[in-house]
């Protein structure tokens, strides 16, 4: 898995906003990527009246809600990130692409994010016949995926995210409607829940989506915002828990594509995507990303469980965990 990046995903911006260029100049001198303007593929999720809103939006460099902000170039870069999508789920990539996206639904802006990047990956993969399992380890809940995929058991959704906190969606009970009844899955974590609850978990969810679902392809909404230092949230992550879940799809999926979602720490979000990336790439962590693991406090714990058993009870026997 290697980084596909180019510098038109710099000039979405805005003053004084946390999704800014810097969570991507903080990497340094990436090698740009050729991708192409994803524009063509707006239309596996979205209407012709939505695309126009946005492009309209742009022209006029309004703020679509109170958090989610365009300018004259938001447009453009919004299907350039589209194309970089494609293009990781052609070659089993990471996309390092702004804004993200798994907030944007198939009707609405939101949480930073315009167009849902991973989304119309998804759709152009399930044109093709294919068969994805999604996982969101991005710690809000990626309620634009959920809802576009929700009534479909061709896309398997799994959000693992901080409950509550924005958008407020991502419960246990959430689990899908009609044929996509069972395959929307939400792992809310309490706030501080830390690498161990975070990895017991997915170690014991992800062979049971391998074993029982199969998937062609695995999409990862990538961000990283759970950890311990990010602005966002309050979970207590390290890049160990990035590493890990790397290794564990590696070991689990051969075909693993990536979209960035969010991360807002720029000091620590290049070093979580590095961890991420070699975890994948099935690679010794460097030294520097060793961080002391976290352990989640009794009262966390006691409630996590609490939770989990809601989740085994809501999904009705469905899956073997």
């Amino acid at each position: 898995m290697n980084l596909i990046y180019n510098k038109i995903f710099l000039e979405h911006k805005a003053d004084g906003h946390p999704e800014r260029p810097e969570r991507l100049l903080a990497f340094g001198g990436l090698e740009q990527s050729e991708i192409e303007n994803g524009e063509k593929y707006l239309k596996l999720v979205y209407d012709e009246k939505y695309i126009e809103k946005i492009k309209s939006a742009s022209k006029k460099e309004i703020y679509l809600d109170a958090d989610t902000y365009t300018n004259e170039k938001s447009y453009e870069v919004a299907c350039y990130a589209v194309g970089a999508a494609i293009k990781t789920a052609k070659q089993n990539d990471f996309a390092l692409v702004r804004p993200p996206g798994h907030h944007a639904t198939s009707n609405k802006a939101m949480g930073f994010c315009l167009f849902n990047n991973i989304a119309i990956a998804c759709k152009w993969l399930n044109e093709r016949g294919k068969k994805v399992f999604v996982i969101d380890i991005d710690s809000h809940s990626g309620n634009g995926t959920q809802e576009i995929f929700y009534k479909t058991d061709k896309v398997l959704f799994l959000s693992i995210h901080q409950f509550p906190a924005y958008p407020g969606t991502g419960w246990v009970n959430e689990i899908g409607e009609g044929k996509g009844k069972y395959f929307t899955i939400n792992i809310p974590l309490p706030p501080y829940s830390s690498d161990d609850l975070f990895m017991d978990i997915l170690l014991k969810i992800i062979p049971v989506i391998k074993d029982q679902y199969k998937p062609d392809v695995v999409a990862v909404s990538a961000g990283f915002d759970g950890h311990k230092d990010d602005p966002l949230l309050q979970l207590s992550l390290t890049t160990n828990s990035y590493y890990q879940v790397g290794k564990l799809l590696s070991s689990n999926f051969k075909n693993i594509f990536a979209c960035l979602e969010g991360g807002y720490n720029i000091e620590v979000l290049s070093h979580c995507v590095s961890a991420f990336l070699m975890g994948v790439n099935n690679k010794k962590a460097k030294l520097e990303f060793n961080e002391q693991k976290t352990t989640s406090a009794a009262n966390v714990q006691r409630e996590f469980e609490a939770r989990m058993k809601s989740l085994r009870l809501s999904h009705d026997g469905f899956w073997d965990f």
